[in-house]
């Protein structure tokens, strides 16, 4: 039995034998504090303090009485516990202290309410704003973060950080788009490319053509000015689509050889670790090349414990400049693409109806022209020079 833990208890027992007495006058030789006597044929019961357990038991031990223990008053097997292991004690109260001060800090970030697709993008923006596991979070901090993703990004309508009990909670909600046009200009519409008429869909301005007719290039499509019955010129803004069907012929050169950036295959990587308010090398500290560069902050955690800790990585991808040699047929191919891409660069949204394509090969590359016959918006605000 460890008699340690008794300290903190009052006892009360009975000592039975010949002459009792006499271990009354040994316990008080020792010292021995015995409170509430009572005596009894050959016997008598006390009450003592627990420290003195072990010597009351060693003294009636020796002196052949029989020590009964009667009743045990105290605080209790925990608290006996804790009393004989300070370090407990101790452990828990630097631990409290530890968790009032760090309360202040950031330990975990919580994007659980925000679409798997938006957490990476949200993750970047507050670390570009200084928000990090391990930053000590203030008021002014979070007003900045706050107003920078909403002035960053046209995907959220609202943005709330809380920052409770050293856990940052982000929310959101999806930006509603309300499309207000603006006052249509003062300026006709003409005709971008020749072709037929297929559809005058003007909202406001003053059409000079019909569907079926055919058009040239720079011709006026939709005015800005009429003559009322006066002949006083009547003033609108213009603001429409005139889809015609228009054939029209583009031409690329793709040479044989080119150079190009490409990936090398090799990477370079430097982790910091944030703790207490500074950084620290984790790992090798490697001088990062030029190249793609990849940026992740990554929380530390002991089980499901989060800790006030982030580690940086930073990892760039390097690249080099290389020849690349085409095939003729993949260099007809990328010559075409340009073709299309050209298309598509003048008239967005243009519906291709047929094409004629005609390759050559020259000595430094595949030429292709190709002659597409396309569905599109033609109306433009400047009048380009008819072609010759």
């Amino acid at each position: 039995m460890k008699h340690e833990v008794w300290a903190a208890d009052w006892l009360r027992f009975r000592v039975a034998g010949r002459a009792p007495q006499q271990f009354l006058s040994r316990a008080a030789a020792q010292g021995l504090r015995l409170r509430r006597l009572q005596g009894q044929k050959d016997a008598f019961t006390a009450s003592a303090a627990g420290v003195d357990y072990a010597k009351l038991r060693r003294l009636a031990r020796e002196g052949g009485w029989t020590f009964t223990l009667l009743r045990r008053h105290g605080p209790g097997r925990w608290l006996e516990a804790l009393w004989a292991r300070p370090g407990i004690v101790a452990g828990a109260a630097v631990f409290a202290a530890l968790l009032h001060l760090g309360g202040g800090f950031l330990w975990s970030i919580d994007f659980s309410a925000l679409p798997p697709g938006l957490q990476p993008s949200m993750r970047a923006l507050l670390a570009e704003n200084g928000i990090w596991e391990g930053v000590r979070v203030e008021e002014p901090l979070l007003d900045r973060a706050r107003q920078a993703a909403l002035a960053q990004s046209d995907q959220f309508g609202w943005v709330s950080l809380n920052f409770t009990g050293g856990c940052l909670t982000v929310e959101m909600t999806q930006a509603s788009r309300q499309t207000v046009q603006p006052d249509a200009p003062e300026a006709p519409l003409y005709a971008r490319a020749g072709g037929e008429i297929l559809a005058v869909e003007p909202q406001s301005g003053f059409a000079v053509v019909t569907p079926g007719q055919q058009v040239a290039q720079g011709q006026l499509l939709v005015d800005a000015v009429r003559l009322d019955r006066d002949g006083d010129p009547v003033r609108q803004g213009v603001r429409g689509r005139i889809v015609a069907r228009v054939e029209k012929t583009y031409t690329a050169l793709q040479p044989y050889q080119s150079t190009v950036s490409c990936f090398t295959g090799q990477s370079a990587v430097r982790q910091q670790l944030f703790l207490a308010g500074r950084w620290f090398p984790a790992g090798d500290a490697p001088v990062l090349p030029e190249g793609e560069r990849m940026v992740e902050w990554l929380p530390l955690r002991v089980g499901r414990l989060c800790l006030p800790v982030c580690l940086r990585r930073e990892t760039v991808w390097t690249q080099a400049e290389q020849e690349l040699r085409y095939s003729r047929q993949q260099a007809q191919a990328l010559a075409r693409r340009s073709c299309r891409a050209q298309l598509l660069a003048e008239f967005p949204g243009a519906v291709i109806e047929a094409e004629r394509c005609v390759q050559s090969g020259e000595a430094d590359g595949a030429r292709c022209t190709v002659t597409y016959r396309f569905c599109a918006d033609i109306a433009g605000t400047e009048a380009p020079a008819p072609q010759t």
